[in-house]
């Protein structure tokens, strides 16, 4: 979230007074935000300032392209050429520094849901990307880096019609233009309740409503143009009292989860904008608490504070995990305010002015676009280089192909999500052994035949693949505790319908339920174990998997693994590096200790047809030489 206006600075192509108080209130804003992310027990609705952000740049970008149009002055070409100023120079470079930083503290599969998420941000669509990864409040942060971007995404999206849409209302429709902007602010909002209460992660993230929230603040800015002085003097205190106890209301009282945004999201919202007010600057009490030096300081970097302080979190509870909460809490309010001021004096600021300037304007415009596709495929590419998935989509096409040259032999990896936690790691294998890799598991996806006929159209994919590939090795992995829980049976199914088409089909057990690092950082210590009914669940289904042994079918335990010598769950390598990527997927280096029985099953099946070096088949740790386990010996995770 931001405000485009830098109001701190005298800008000069700024059209409204400077009022040291909207800095204050950004101030609030941002400081509720980074208190809640870093304990959201000190300040529970603490996540509302992004609300109070979105009311105070409506108003701020509102009042300028309002008293522009009044001037006849607005131009869209100036109007972006101060968003690119102001916006993106931080952007990038903190995006760029985020991404440079995961690639040295993260797992590889964390590093290619940065790599996704860096493409998202780049294209101002962050926010669909975690509307569709599930709830704000629930999914792991310190793996998400860029997850506080899903609100710049949004402003952006807003800011891509706003303007023009000012402009024509204001030229052809002026009489309306309160009434049609009011409409569209009821619609947001009815909108935001409604689909709230059915699907609360769609409110929460989509443009469509969060809209009112900037509406609101824009509403203000053309309202109080014509608002009586004397009514604003006699009127003001009282107000921007009452909006004051609002927001602080809100952020104590209001709690995270499905209810929110919904009606309670007017609280900071109508909050922020009796603070703001019809006013132009008054010496009223809150207009002087909000305009107090340190307030207008932090005020002024909130911007830069805002973009730092969610990765330098990320990155201090991934790295050192097993700190305490008190060192973990120094790191991360001294590396942030460190980058937070840095940026600001260095990047934000000058950028701002320098690209302010009318001879900079086709600079900008043509900079930007380039450098955003080049981080876009820069993002894709590393999703794409270290996490092996497949879509719907590319499983029909015959999913993602490696070595497709390659004659030695060929391996298939069909599944789910827990097929796909093994993609890298079959990559390096497939790599060595001279053999084309093509994977097929979608997470989240059934591949697995049903018992009533009506199959999924994934395990038609796949056994067309397989059926048409012929391919020397079938690896066979999902979640088998949740697949086959209904009806064991149609595992039995999908092996008589893959064995007539590959030499040998090899099944994974599912490994024991991992350890979080935010149960380690909640305290909890060596060694783990896993649930008791969790276990003999798995473990269960697992026999069942094993009893499917036979000439054509190889399973490999991978059991043993994952136990310490204690008889606990084993957590991390000896190089320091995390074995699992959550609690139900196995990281890369978890995926790597499987690959050794993996070729030795291979080598015992004679699916080799070409010479192999020895020392990859046998040493288990071979991995912690390349330049991932190099990072994770410098960077525990």
């Amino acid at each position: 979230m931001q405000i485009v206006i830098n109001n701190s600075e005298r800008d000069p192509v700024a059209v409204i007074k400077y009022r040291p108080a909207i800095d204050g209130l950004r101030a609030v804003a941002v400081l509720s935000v980074f208190i809640f992310h870093l304990n959201n027990k000190w300040m529970p609705g603490g996540f509302v300032g992004v609300d109070v952000f979105f009311a105070v740049s409506g108003f701020l970008i509102t009042s300028i392209i309002y008293g522009e149009c009044l001037q006849h002055q607005f131009s869209l070409a100036k109007f972006y050429q101060r968003r690119i100023a102001r916006i993106f120079p931080a952007f990038l470079t903190v995006a760029f520094a985020t991404l440079v930083t995961a690639f040295f503290a993260y797992i590889p599969q964390d590093f290619a849901s940065c790599g996704i998420s860096f493409a998202a941000a780049a294209f101002s669509v962050a926010n669909l990307k975690y509307m569709l990864q599930g709830n704000y409040f629930t999914i792991s942060p310190d793996a998400y880096p860029f997850l506080h971007y899903w609100s710049l995404s949004v402003e952006e999206q807003f800011y891509m019609i706003f303007p023009l849409a000012i402009l024509l209302l204001h030229r052809f429709a002026r009489r309306a233009l309160v009434p049609i902007l009011s409409l569209f602010l009821i619609i947001s909002l009815a909108a935001s309740v409604l689909l709230t209460q059915s699907r609360p992660v769609w409110a929460f993230y989509l443009l469509p409503t969060r809209g009112w929230e900037l509406l609101a603040g824009a509403l203000l800015a053309i309202v109080s143009s014509s608002v009586d002085r004397n009514v604003r003097a006699r009127l003001w205190d009282a107000l921007a009292l009452a909006g004051l106890a609002m927001i602080f209301t809100s952020v104590f009282v209001i709690r995270e989860g499905a209810g929110f945004p919904g009606w309670i999201a007017m609280l900071p919202v109508l909050g922020s904008i009796l603070v703001i007010g019809p006013n132009s600057g008054s010496n009223g009490i809150v207009e002087g608490l909000l305009a107090r030096p340190v307030m207008v300081f932090i005020g002024k970097f909130s911007y830069s504070l805002y973009l730092w302080h969610w990765p330098v979190f990320s990155f201090v509870d991934y790295t050192w995990y097993e700190a305490s909460d008190w060192q973990r809490l120094s790191l991360k309010v001294g590396l942030s305010v460190v980058a937070a001021i840095t940026c600001y004096k260095l990047i934000e600021n000058p950028s701002r002015k320098f690209l302010n300037q009318p001879t900079k304007r086709a600079l900008a415009f043509t900079a930007l676009p380039i450098m955003l596709a080049v981080f876009a495929a820069v993002g894709l590419q590393i999703r794409n280089t270290y996490y092996l998935n497949c879509t719907g989509t590319s499983a029909a096409d015959g999913g993602i192909v490696i070595g497709a040259k390659r004659t030695a032999g060929s391996i298939m990896l069909i599944g789910d999500s827990n097929g796909s936690m093994y993609g890298t790691a079959l990559r390096k294998l497939s790599d060595d052994l001279q053999y084309k890799l093509t994977v097929l598991s979608v997470t989240g996806g059934d591949t697995l035949p049903s018992s009533n006929g009506k199959h999924d159209k994934l395990w038609l994919d796949s056994l067309a693949a397989v059926r048409n590939g012929k391919p020397t090795l079938v690896v066979f992995v999902c979640n088998w505790t949740n697949k086959l829980s209904t009806d064991k049976s149609r595992l039995r199914v999908a092996i008589k319908a893959l064995s007539p088409h590959t030499r040998q089909i090899v099944m994974m057990t599912t490994p024991p339920v991992g350890i979080s690092r935010e149960a380690i950082r909640n305290g909890a210590k060596p060694p783990f174990f896993e649930d008791a009914k969790l276990r003999n669940k798995r473990l269960e289904m697992n026999r069942f998997v094993e009893s499917l042994r036979s000439g054509k079918v190889t399973v490999l335990d991978v059991e043993s693994l994952f136990h310490s010598r204690d008889g606990g769950i084993r957590w991390k390598d000896d190089k320091n590096c995390f074995l699992y990527q959550d609690c139900e997927h196995l990281s890369y280096y978890g995926a790597m200790l499987v690959m050794p029985d993996l070729r030795r099953a291979i080598k015992s099946k004679n699916l080799i047809a070409q010479p192999y070096k020895a020392e990859a088949l046998e040493e288990s740790q071979r991995y912690t030489q390349d330049k991932q386990s190099q990072m994770g010996q410098w960077f525990p995770v």
